[in-house]
């Protein structure tokens, strides 16, 4: 049977069991441990009867089984001496980082890397339209605007001069597609589909009619500026910074502590 008290006249114990004390600065750091309140009588009572049921427990493991006790021991030993190791190069890396980067470092990794800062865009030859919805000849323009025949084009020239309040008939250039709908509600399946066949389409929205035919396309590789990537590039060389500390911290440090502390082997 394993005794234990939560009264002492030693105001500095608050309870025992066993051979294990728990003093009123652990109990405090237990409780802020839980997110608890110091002030409050029922974030120390849970404390209490928490750790109470741990050294229980404990005290059941080390009767019936000691060496699985003894085990579990060193695993949380080593385990804690890694999170201390682990703290102590976060130490060394605050001390020692340095956070300056330069425009010539910025410039120099980002030429190393472009290939990361290119992305494929879609150009296309097309023609487009958009007329407000009070013109009644919209039946008309569809029909001109599938281009089945040479007058259709001039027919399409025509309403645009009349009555198109935005329209794009440069047929023979290429401009980037995301450039053409900007103003064009369409999701992004329906944009890949529209431009892969190479086909046409009639949207509406807030009283007007988008009208877009896609005549040809072609994939565009397309750098994005340096300056747009600044702020990740200046990430990415501090993490680089980062990992080489690290990787010169866990030795230094453990050679600093040897120096520092006398150990005696017997």
């Amino acid at each position: 049977m394993f005794l234990f008290s939560c009264d002492f006249q030693n105001e500095d114990i608050v309870c025992e069991v066993g051979k294990y004390q728990l003093t009123e600065d652990e109990l405090d750091e237990i409780i802020l441990l839980n997110d608890g309140s110091l002030d409050n009588s029922e974030d120390r009572d849970k404390a209490i009867e928490e750790w109470v049921d741990m050294q229980l427990l404990k005290l059941e493991l080390e009767e019936k089984a000691p060496e699985v006790l003894n085990s579990n021991q060193q695993k949380v030993e080593k385990e804690l001496a890694e999170r201390n190791l682990f703290e102590l190069e976060n130490q060394f890396i605050r001390e020692n980082l340095d956070s300056i980067i330069t425009d010539s470092e910025i410039q120099t990794y980002y030429e190393k890397h472009r290939e990361n800062y290119v992305s494929q865009s879609y150009i296309v030859r097309a023609l487009y339209l958009k007329v407000a919805d009070t013109l009644g000849n919209h039946n008309a323009i569809a029909e001109s605007f599938l281009l089945k025949n040479d007058k259709h084009i001039e027919d399409v020239k025509k309403y645009a001069n009349l009555y198109a309040t935005n329209f794009y008939f440069e047929d023979k250039k290429w401009i980037y597609f995301e450039d053409l709908v900007r103003d064009i509600p369409i999701s992004e399946s329906k944009k890949k589909e529209l431009i892969v066949n190479r086909d046409n389409a009639i949207f509406k929205e807030s009283g007007f009619t988008h009208f877009i035919n896609i005549l040809d396309y072609r994939l565009k590789n397309i750098s994005s500026p340096m300056e747009v990537e600044k702020k990740l590039i200046e990430k990415h060389i501090l993490k680089r910074r980062v990992n080489a500390l690290r990787e010169k911290a866990r030795e230094t440090i453990i050679e600093n502590v040897r120096q520092k502390y006398k150990v005696n082997y017997r």
